[in-house]
């Protein structure tokens, strides 16, 4: 609770969002480093830029669920080059457009939750 004001749902699902990407992109920046071929075309960039957007977002996630609200900027700010991410993949073509789409729908929910109306209120409050 961020000064008596209960965390909107949509706040806590963005927490989660968060874990769960941050996970996933460590996970898969730490295995995209072993498998960087020529055929992907965002290649060692894409990697890093997920496997460092995966280790903030885990550290920022706390700050989220307690309405922080520098770590909602620091999430928005990496949401928005997650998204330019996203967008990057969908020209570079090939088998990497699906990932760019997941990436686009998935920054594109959390700033929409982490700037609506109630959540609003609870990162005014802290």
């Amino acid at each position: 609770m961020a000064n008596g004001i209960a965390r909107p749902m949509g706040v806590t699902l963005v927490g989660v969002i968060i874990v769960i990407s941050g996970l996933l992109g460590v996970l898969f920046g730490v295995l995209g480093l072993f498998n960087l071929n020529d055929s992907v075309g965002a290649g060692l960039w894409g990697v890093i830029v997920s496997l460092v957007i995966g280790i903030i977002y885990l550290l920022v996630a706390k700050g989220i669920f307690d309405g922080n609200r520098i770590s909602r900027l620091i999430v928005a700010i990496l949401t928005v080059i997650n998204l330019l991410k996203g967008l990057s993949y969908l020209f570079a073509g090939r088998e990497i457009i699906v990932n760019g789409l997941i990436d686009i729908i998935i920054a594109l929910i959390i700033l929409y939750l982490l700037y609506g109306g109630k959540a609003r209120v609870f990162f005014a409050s802290s």
